[in-house]
């Protein structure tokens, strides 16, 4: 070794000093950060991690599946007045329907439970999916999303109510028409159910197709030029999805056909309004 005191030597930079302790242990390296713990430090936002996330899911579902059984044990105390409401709608006054079997009357009563009580939890089901997805929405994302599901459940719940107040009791009068002076026109109880059940279901996700249009719009796949040149074929695939739905006869599709014609160019018109607030060129999108 070197000695610092003789002439001409260099002293070693890394020895300690003599009388001086230890030297301190240099400091460990920074943990790696992710991207979402970056993108929430600039916001100022917690970014939860990925167990988290899933014990927040498990809770939501949890609260839904609760509400969800107690409006459906809500609803059995009045599903025989429901389905005998339904019944007299579709049918008439004076009219009954058939249980052909002897668990047929108690799985009307269920089914009708089962639907009831699930519209009733559709807005409960809504602010659920908002609470667990509104942490990761940007605030324009959020400005956008709180009126989509508002008028998702809207639309939801209105077309239901047009396929029970319009479209079905119009359809059900319809066929039985066709019945000559052989044939009595009777229902059973279960096949006019899973009629009106697949027909309500149905308009109520036909009657969707705005808030489709209008995210597509968001998004910039489609703007509304694009919507207005094509509305030709729009009103052709709207006439195919009402022959889906009902039994493809004439007055059923026009029935069901006029208010999804008069919802499309109502989504051309929001689109138009979503495209001017996010300021975009007339002719941008995917689709333009």
């Amino acid at each position: 070794m070197i000695d610092p005191t003789t002439p001409g030597s260099t002293p070693d930079a890394t020895a300690a000093p003599p009388g001086a302790g230890p030297a301190p242990a240099p400091d460990p390296a920074p943990e790696p950060v992710t991207v979402a713990e970056a993108a929430g430090a600039a916001t100022g936002e917690r970014v939860m991690p990925l167990l988290e996330h899933l014990d927040e899911l498990r809770k939501a579902l949890f609260r839904i599946a609760v509400a969800a059984i107690i409006l459906i044990g809500g609803a059995w105390a009045f599903s025989d007045r429901l389905l005998d409401a339904l019944i007299i709608r579709l049918l008439g006054p004076g009219q009954k329907a058939l249980a052909l079997t002897p668990g047929e009357a108690f799985s009307a009563r269920m089914t009708v439970a089962l639907w009831t009580g699930g519209l009733v939890a559709v807005p409960y089901l809504l602010l659920e999916v908002w609470r667990f997805v509104a942490p990761g929405l940007k605030r324009d994302e959020r400005k956008f999303a709180i009126p989509w599901m508002v008028a998702s459940g809207i639309l939801l719940y209105a077309g239901i109510a047009f396929a029970l107040e319009l479209l079905l009791p119009a359809m059900v009068g319809m066929l039985q028409s066709f019945a000559t002076p052989n044939i009595e026109a009777r229902v059973s109880v279960g096949s006019l159910l899973g009629f009106a059940v697949k027909l309500a279901a149905g308009c109520g996700l036909l009657f969707q197709m705005p808030l489709v249009l209008c995210l597509l719009a968001w998004f910039g796949i489609v703007s509304p030029r694009m919507l207005w040149r094509a509305w030709r074929h729009a009103v052709f695939f709207i006439a195919l999805g009402a022959a889906v739905i009902t039994p493809g006869d004439g007055p059923s599709m026009l029935i069901l056909t006029a208010p999804l014609v008069v919802l499309y160019f109502l989504s051309v018109l929001v689109a138009w309004l979503i495209w001017r607030a996010r300021g975009r060129p007339e002719r941008q999108g995917l689709f333009a």
